[in-house]
């Protein structure tokens, strides 16, 4: 009970603060844009070509879903990392967290129920987005198979991607609250993913891997065997990323 309450709080200071409406109307328009950028790319390109003839193949419905992924895991995740890298840090710089610690709220529920609210509404966008953008295929697309399972297999990884990087910035500012410690620690896990992947061994259990999506991919069933390593590995960094902010979090002084 007392987390609902905490989550409900949650939505209502983001929905406030106009958080919650820039989140949805940045997934609402990639969900959007994906299908009629994948269609009308080849005709804005041959347009660009100043009279040179640009051979192009037709657009397909797998165009529109390798927009759908890109737009989600290099633009949208950033955007809602930056709306949120700072939500529990601001608190704890501003003693708003006091008020709720006398009134018997324990500080690790109030610092976990950001993270809930917060996973809940990157899925809650991914699927809205996804919805839209299917039905968007439907009428630009008409008589393409869209293998659905596989498409939700990849939006599944794309949301654990998300969330490991919501755990990383939210132990960030636990352990840094004044100096924006959740997005410094999130550039850091970021670049050092990179770093790994130049190692193949590295590379294979690195999480970058399950926002890596390839037309050959989308069109094939769900094959969970490239993906285990990497699925595990940040589920892993998950739980140790929270246990860790709940042990820290103990000792930051919120008065």
């Amino acid at each position: 009970m007392m987390y609902f309450t905490l989550i409900k709080k949650e939505a209502v200071e983001a929905f406030r603060t106009y958080r919650f409406l820039i989140i949805i109307s940045i997934f609402v328009l990639f969900g959007l844009i994906s299908s009629i950028t994948a269609k009308l790319l080849p005709e804005i390109i041959q347009s660009l070509g100043s009279g040179i003839e640009i051979n192009l193949p037709e657009p397909n419905v797998y165009d529109s879903w390798l927009q759908f992924f890109s737009n989600h895991s290099q633009m949208t995740l950033i955007i809602f990392l930056i709306t949120f890298g700072n939500a529990l840090g601001k608190e704890l710089t501003n003693g708003t967290l006091v008020l709720l610690v006398t009134k018997g709220v324990n500080r690790n529920t109030a610092m976990l129920a950001k993270v809930i609210y917060q996973s809940v509404l990157w899925l809650g966008g991914l699927l809205l987005s996804f919805t839209i953008t299917y039905l968007y295929n439907l009428l630009l697309f008409p008589g393409e198979q869209q293998a659905i399972s596989t498409l939700l297999f990849y939006l599944f990884q794309l949301w654990l991607f998300g969330f490991l990087f919501l755990c990383i910035i939210n132990f960030g500012q636990v352990l840094l609250p004044k100096a924006q410690g959740g997005l410094l620690l999130g550039f850091t896990f970021l670049v050092l993913f990179f770093i790994s992947n130049i190692s193949s061994a590295l590379a294979k259990l690195n999480p970058l891997k399950l926002i890596e999506v390839s037309m050959e991919g989308l069109k094939a069933s769900v094959d969970f065997s490239n993906s285990q390593w990497p699925i595990l590995l940040a589920v892993g960094l998950s739980l140790l990323l929270l246990i860790g902010a709940v042990l820290r979090f103990k000792r930051v002084s919120i008065y």
